[in-house]
């Protein structure tokens, strides 16, 4: 009886040595084998996995391949969003330089403080205008520009050389909401006292051939 209680833990020890693994070396031997047999199967996998996991924006290249824009924020606004609604009136502030090539300065004619545009509208530059997608007021991002969603093949104003690709530094700062805020973000664009002086001579022209009439009187 007592051999007996001896015995039954040293079987019931022994069969879980036959237990079948997860990690039976069979497996592995055979996984192994498999990959020294075809080493580039597994070398791809990881290429793979890595250009996954890669930063469409660090990983942007200023080529001909290059077609597609690439953006990261660097600061997240709050609010109202663009792409919300279609037609939308905005304001944005950008800087802009070049990417790649022997150009790397900031383009000065590219410091734009201020910029009211309505969406859908072709106002924009497309690469620029789809770049600012999702930005919500207050927020900052950087847009990488390729030339077929930039200026293209030509060269813009002698400023851009043909097929550049351009990096923009875009804040945006309003959204209008309604005919009032619209009303108001124009007339800040074109600016009060230019407006002023354009209502003045405007009602001057209207006005004039009255004062024409009650002179010839």
């Amino acid at each position: 009886m007592i051999r007996s209680v001896i015995l039954l833990p040293l079987l019931l020890h022994g069969a879980c040595a036959f237990a079948p693994s997860s990690s039976h070396p069979r497996q592995q031997y055979q996984s192994t084998k498999l990959n020294q047999m075809f080493p580039e199967t597994a070398a791809l996998e990881i290429v793979d996995e890595a250009a996954n996991s890669s930063d469409p924006f660090d990983s942007y290249q200023p080529t001909d391949a290059q077609k597609t824009i690439a953006i990261k924020d660097t600061k997240i606004g709050s609010g109202y969003t663009v792409g919300e609604a279609d037609s939308q009136l905005l304001q944005i502030k950008f800087t802009s330089k070049f990417v790649g090539g022997k150009f790397t300065a900031n383009i000065k004619e590219f410091d734009v403080p201020s910029m009211v545009f309505k969406t859908g509208e072709q106002r924009c530059l497309p690469g620029l205008e789809e770049g600012i997608q999702g930005m919500k007021v207050g927020g900052i991002r950087a847009v990488k520009v390729p030339p077929n969603k930039g200026y293209g093949d030509s060269w813009y104003r002698g400023v851009v050389p043909p097929n550049s690709h351009l990096e923009f530094n875009v804040e945006l700062m309003s959204i209008a909401q309604n005919p009032g805020e619209e009303f108001k973000m124009k007339l800040e664009q074109f600016g009060v006292e230019r407006a002023i002086g354009a209502t003045v001579c405007f009602a001057y022209l209207a006005l004039s051939p009255l004062f024409e009439q009650q002179g010839g009187l």
